[in-house]
């Protein structure tokens, strides 16, 4: 594949920018600037590994969790609970109540560890088994396990909230 110029990439990152965004809102504490500006770096360095092979998103995807998740690593950030414009479906009542379980649903994931983070972040954005797979270089049914073992913790954390 020919390299494309540096201004299809930023065309690329612009058009996919809400993907870095909500990364950031999962995966960091107070200033996610500095890790949106990291992901956007190591986006730009690792472009030229870039083939096509897959979907672009689906590569942007994988440099994005990677960076944060290194990040936190090296850093030891300390993750906080944030609003983020993730769907979930949850059985709401109201706005309020709604708003309440969408909190305990964030606050919940934040529990989580960074793999299974990435694994409910890219359900939650509709991506299929294999594209799951493809970003966090896991098998398919690997996916669908983990996925079905978060889900049944989380449903355990809302219930003995609710009880």
């Amino acid at each position: 594949m020919k390299k494309p110029s540096k201004e299809t990439f930023v065309n690329l990152v612009y058009d996919n920018i809400s993907i870095i965004y909500k990364i950031c809102r999962i995966y960091s504490s107070i200033d996610d600037q500095d890790l949106q500006q990291e992901i956007i770096y190591q986006l730009w360095k690792a472009y030229p590994t870039f083939e096509g092979r897959s979907k672009f998103q689906t590569w942007m995807y994988r440099v994005a969790l990677n960076t944060a998740i290194v990040g936190i690593r090296k850093k030891k950030i300390v993750t906080v609970p944030i609003n983020t414009d993730l769907e979930f479906h949850l059985n709401n009542e109201d706005d309020e109540n709604m708003n309440d379980q969408l909190e305990s649903l964030y606050r919940y994931i934040d529990m989580l560890n960074n793999i299974d983070k990435a694994i409910i972040f890219l359900y939650l954005e509709k991506c299929t088994y294999e594209e799951i797979s493809q970003v966090l270089g896991l098998s398919a049914s690997n996916v669908g396990v983990k996925l079905n073992r978060i889900k049944k913790r989380l449903r355990e954390m809302f219930n003995r909230e609710n009880v």
